[in-house]
């Protein structure tokens, strides 16, 4: 029950008491053996008097109740505006800090996004730039996927095989250029060394096959496949090759020439092997000249002195030629042959210097019988 309420309650409880009290006085009053000792007024006046200080003093209470009511609800009511105020001030900071947050957050963005599109834009110059590298590079380049598919080819590559660039990216390499041998027989993926490049990871390097043409002729080429590791991951490979025709051609005339020479000739390699031979040599010496390739000059000719003893290879100025770089005469010396048989020579003994490095020598000789 209400405050409210119960001070109307009460009130209205006094006023029905000093009613029903007024009505016995006056029924007592009007009755003829009546006791009061005052009159009916007097008592009227005393009962209202009471009644309205008791009216008063409830209504006093109840003003001190809706008073003391009124501060508690004052007080909650400053508290809640203090609290409210508080996390007012809290919500500002923290949307300032926010704010502070994202701006900080928006500038590494935009710095990000500049960094990025700075690096794409450094990319596509660096890409640009490779590519006109490639492409006056006067040797074929062209990269393949572990698939085999063509990735990128320079313009050399895309001249020399009679191929666009749109038509070989993205295509075999093999079944489109090097699916045949020189003689025209199929040639299995299996066995090419580019096909082993991006498979093995090891470089390969072959000066004897040949590449097709998109009409179906075919050169002579010289290529390396060297293998694209990423991360320790084979991605492809990158084969590097040139047209070998005109070389070929040049060695072919050289060889017409050294093989129509009347001296024999011999090439040596820095260890004493020999590395060609021509015709001429090869008569006089009685070797096929695959006989004598790869094998010691020193041991099949020139082992023994002309009274039987032994030629030691450190006294050979042919040796001296390709070790300590200075041309040796010698026109008073024999060569053996292959039934072991000797014939008096002349030769000359040349260092071969490649990029200023002794690379081996090449000896001139005549067998002076013939010249007698």
């Amino acid at each position: 029950m209400t405050t409210k309420t119960r001070i109307i309650s009460c009130i209205a409880i006094l006023f029905s008491g000093c009613t029903l009290i007024l009505f016995y006085l006056d029924r007592l009053q009007a009755s003829k053996t009546s006791s009061l000792q005052l009159p009916y007024a007097l008592w009227a006046v005393i009962i209202m008097a009471g009644l309205c200080l008791a009216t008063l003093a409830l209504i006093q209470m109840g003003c001190k109740q809706y008073s003391k009511l009124l501060a508690e609800k004052s007080a909650l009511l400053t508290e809640s505006t203090m609290s409210l105020l508080e996390t007012q001030a809290s919500l500002e900071e923290t949307v300032e800090r926010r704010t502070f947050e994202l701006a900080v957050v928006n500038g590494s963005l935009n710095r990000e996004i500049a960094e990025r599109i700075q690096a794409e834009n450094d990319s596509i110059k660096l890409q640009k730039r490779l590519e006109i590298i490639l492409n006056s590079a006067g040797e074929g380049i062209f990269g393949i996927d572990t698939n085999g598919n063509v990735t990128f080819i320079n313009k050399t590559a895309s001249s020399l095989l009679g191929w666009r660039r749109a038509d070989l990216v993205g295509n075999s390499h093999h079944y489109l250029v090097h699916h045949s041998h020189n003689d025209g027989s199929k040639y299995p993926i299996t066995e090419c060394p580019i096909y082993k490049s991006y498979n093995d990871g090891s470089v390969h390097y072959k000066s004897d096959e040949s590449f097709w043409t998109k009409s179906g002729s075919s050169f002579p080429v010289e290529y390396t496949s060297t293998p694209i590791v990423e991360n320790d991951i084979l991605t492809g490979a990158v084969v590097v090759f040139r047209d070998i025709s005109e070389s070929n051609r040049l060695k072919k005339q050289l060889e017409l020439i050294v093989n129509s020479a009347g001296d024999g000739i011999v090439g040596l390699d820095t260890q004493g092997n020999v590395t060609f031979c021509n015709k001429a040599a090869s008569i006089m010496l009685g070797w096929e000249p695959e006989e004598m390739i790869g094998k010691p000059h020193h041991n099949l000719a020139h082992h023994t002195h002309a009274d039987g003893t032994t030629h030691q290879v450190d006294e050979c100025p042919i040796y001296m030629a390709y070790k300590d770089g200075s041309v040796h005469y010698k026109s008073d010396d024999i060569f053996w042959t292959k039934t072991g048989e000797s014939f008096p020579v002349e030769y000359v003994s040349t260092p071969i210097r490649e990029n200023q490095q002794l690379t081996g020598a090449v000896v001139v000789f005549r067998d002076l019988n013939t010249f007698a």
